[in-house]
């Protein structure tokens, strides 16, 4: 991994005193396990937490809501396990 990529993960301020259940940081848990197996070595499980909280835009904020919350399942794009779109989904 670029040194740039890992310097930036672990400079970012701390997040502190958010609970994050068991099964939110098994997600987290498996992207740690994944990059290190692609690259050799991975930012921490919290790093990646923090990485993601800075990364999410507003729109994934509020999908996250209305599949979660309010039940609404809007886009049909939807990533596999492996973080790929789903190739049918694609095909206009």
């Amino acid at each position: 991994m670029a040194p740039s990529i890992m310097n930036a993960a672990i400079s970012a301020p701390s997040v502190t005193n958010l609970e994050i259940p068991a099964h939110v940081r098994e997600n987290f848990e498996k992207a740690e396990a994944r990059l290190r197996k692609a690259y050799g070595e991975s930012p921490s499980v919290h790093d990646l937490m923090r990485l993601w909280l800075a990364c999410a835009s507003s729109w994934d904020v509020v999908r996250e809501f209305e599949e979660g919350v309010l039940e609404i399942k809007g886009s049909t794009l939807r990533r596999t396990d492996e973080g790929d779109y789903d190739e049918q989904a694609l095909n206009l």
